[in-house]
């Protein structure tokens, strides 16, 4: 019976140990036993339903903490309640950037040189706001979402110790806000009015003719569909031999325009001999007409030989004209 207790004993000495090291492990291993966390509070006015201890804190879609504690808070002189929530942040989420972005130790805490709650202003200043958003439409829970809102009005509690973030209202509560400011009565006083005129156009005797007016214009539309159709078949067909007298006519005038091509060839080249019989008289020709040709010189000669004996015709018919009995006697009788 000793035995048996004593090897009792020790099993469960060996899993008490083993499950003290597992722990040990996953809580050095994941690092949050050396992580710094920073808490921070922020103030809703409207339901948190479905905010729960555990909930994400958000920095634009990114994990950078959780809800660690919901509570309710009343103004017995207002009568008003607010839920004043605590979040956990976790140091070393949000990494520089920049010229800094090779210095891993450093945060932006100390990289700014200031107190959690002097950053937490800073940031408020800039725009920093907390939002509920929903992060499951199935189960409903909600998460925390950060962002830089500046275009927002800063609204601060005060009176607790801790950083207090500033809060907008939900996309939910804004739209919940939007349709209070709708005047509702008057909406759905005029839909039931246009209801009301639908009903009466589709029951008054005009609409009743409707579907035999649609139903006669549809066969006229049909009637002209027909007749259009067959037009355009003539037309087509019209348009078919149109077509072919074209190529037709085309084929013709290349044919003749090939033959006129072949004469107009011909005609150019006789006018190319042409030219060149008349390139080469009119050089023949500039040769005659040159005055140092010989041509020229004899000719001037020529006419220099019939100026002379056209001079001497004009002194003999002189001499005959004065003196005509030379033609008788011979020139020089009368002077004996």
């Amino acid at each position: 019976m000793s035995t048996a207790s004593n090897k009792t004993m020790i099993g469960l000495f060996v899993l008490g140990a083993a499950a003290l090291m597992v722990a040990a492990l996953a809580a050095f291993g994941s690092g949050m036993f050396f992580t710094k966390q920073y808490q921070c509070i922020m103030f809703f006015d409207g339901a948190v339903t479905g905010l729960d201890l555990g909930s994400p804190v958000l920095f634009r879609g990114v994990p950078i903490g959780a809800v660690k504690d919901i509570r309710i808070e009343a103004n017995p002189e207002k009568l008003k309640f607010s839920i004043p929530v605590v979040v956990e942040i976790t140091g070393g989420k949000l990494k520089l950037g920049g010229i800094a972005k090779n210095n891993k130790e450093q945060t932006l805490l100390s990289a700014t040189n200031k107190s959690p709650e002097e950053l937490i202003k800073t940031l408020s200043d800039h725009g920093l706001r907390a939002q509920l958003v929903t992060q499951s439409f199935v189960t409903g829970q909600l998460a925390i979402a950060l962002d830089l809102r500046p275009d927002t009005p800063v609204k601060l509690h005060g009176g607790e110790n801790l950083p207090e973030i500033p809060t907008i209202p939900s996309e939910f509560e804004e739209f919940t806000q939007t349709l209070k400011t709708l005047p509702l009565k008057e909406l759905v006083s005029r839909l039931i009015g246009a209801v009301g005129g639908i009903e009466n156009l589709v029951n008054s005797p005009q609409s009743a003719q409707i579907p035999g007016k649609i139903d006669s214009a549809l066969t006229n539309a049909n009637q002209l569909m027909a007749d259009m159709r067959t037009r355009m078949d003539t037309l087509a067909k019209s348009l078919d031999q149109a077509v072919q007298n074209y190529s037709d006519l085309a084929g013709n005038l290349d044919q003749r325009t090939e033959k006129l091509s072949g004469n107009a060839r011909k005609s150019l080249e006789m006018l190319d001999a042409t030219l060149a019989e008349g390139r080469s008289a009119l050089a023949k020709f500039q040769k005659v007409v040159n005055p140092e040709s010989a041509s020229v010189t004899e000719l001037n000669r020529a006419m220099a030989e019939i100026a002379q004996a056209a001079k001497s015709i004009r002194a003999l018919a002189d001499y005959l004209e004065r003196h005509p009995e030379a033609l008788i006697q011979g020139k020089g009788s009368n002077r004996r």
